[in-house]
C-alpha cells in the first residue's frame, strides 16, 4: 500500500501536471484583446503562480508539522516539495515580469524594470522567432534586438505596421542577416516571409489585403 507521503506527492505531482498542461494548451487564449493600453501576460499565468505560492506555503506548514512530530520522512519530503514549488514560483514571476503597450507611433516593452521604447519609423530590420518578433531599432547597437511576444500579447499595430513596411520594400533580404533565399525562394523583399509568419501565428485577420496581393503576384508569376 502507498504511504501517506507517497499519496500526497502523487496528488501534488498530478495537480502540477494538470496546471502545466492547461497553461500550455490555452496559452494563446489568455492574450489580451486591447491596444493602446498596457498588456500583461494572461490571467492563467497569474493564477498558476498563485497556486504555486499557496502550495509552497502549505508544504512549508507540513514540513514544520513533520519536524514537530519528529517524522523525518514527512519533513524531508515536504521540505523538498517546498523548495521546488518556491523555485517554480520565483521562476514564473521572473519569466513573465514584463508588459507591452503600443500606440500608432511606437511601442513600449518593459522587462524587469527596464523600459524599451521603439518608434516604428526607427525600425531598421526584424527577425521572426517561434513565439516572438525581434525588432532592431536603428538607434540601438547592431544586433541588439528587442523581442515582443506574439503569443502572450497581441501586438496588432506593430504587426500591421511591419507588414506595411515590408510590402513598401523597407526590409530587403541581406545575405548573412536574414534567412537565405533557400528558405523563402523568390522573396527578395521578404513579403512571403512576413505573410507566412503572421498566418502561422494566427494574425492573418490583420492583413487580408496583403495576403490577396501576394496571391495575385504569385499567380502572375506562374
Amino acid at each position: 500500500m502507498f504511504s501517506f507521503n507517497s499519496i500526497v506527492m502523487m496528488v501534488i505531482a498530478g495537480v502540477l501536471a494538470v496546471l502545466y498542461f492547461i497553461a500550455s494548451v490555452y496559452n494563446r487564449m489568455t492574450r489580451k484583446s486591447y491596444t493602446h493600453k498596457v498588456q500583461k501576460p494572461g490571467q492563467l499565468m497569474t493564477f498558476f503562480s498563485r497556486v504555486m505560492l499557496i502550495l509552497s506555503i502549505l508544504c512549508a506548514g507540513f514540513t514544520l508539522l513533520g519536524a514537530m512530530m519528529k517524522d523525518t520522512e514527512m519533513a524531508v519530503v515536504f521540505a523538498v516539495i517546498t523548495i521546488i514549488s518556491t523555485l517554480l514560483t520565483w521562476g514564473i514571476k521572473r519569466k513573465y515580469d514584463f508588459t507591452y503597450q503600443e500606440t500608432d507611433e511606437y511601442f513600449i516593452v518593459t522587462r524587469r524594470k527596464k523600459t524599451y521604447k521603439v518608434y516604428y519609423k526607427d525600425i531598421s530590420h526584424w527577425q521572426w522567432g517561434i513565439y516572438d518578433i525581434y525588432i532592431q531599432d536603428r538607434n540601438r547597437p547592431e544586433g541588439d534586438f528587442i523581442g515582443v511576444s506574439v503569443s502572450l500579447f497581441k501586438p496588432e499595430i506593430l504587426l500591421t505596421k511591419m507588414t506595411e513596411k515590408v510590402f513598401a520594400g523597407e526590409f530587403p533580404r541581406i545575405d548573412g542577416l536574414y534567412p537565405d533565399d533557400t528558405v523563402y525562394p523568390g522573396d527578395p523583399l521578404r513579403k512571403k516571409e512576413i505573410v507566412r509568419c503572421l498566418t502561422q501565428a494566427g494574425y492573418s485577420y490583420l492583413i487580408p489585403e496583403y495576403i490577396d496581393a501576394l496571391s495575385t503576384m504569385q499567380q502572375d508569376n506562374v
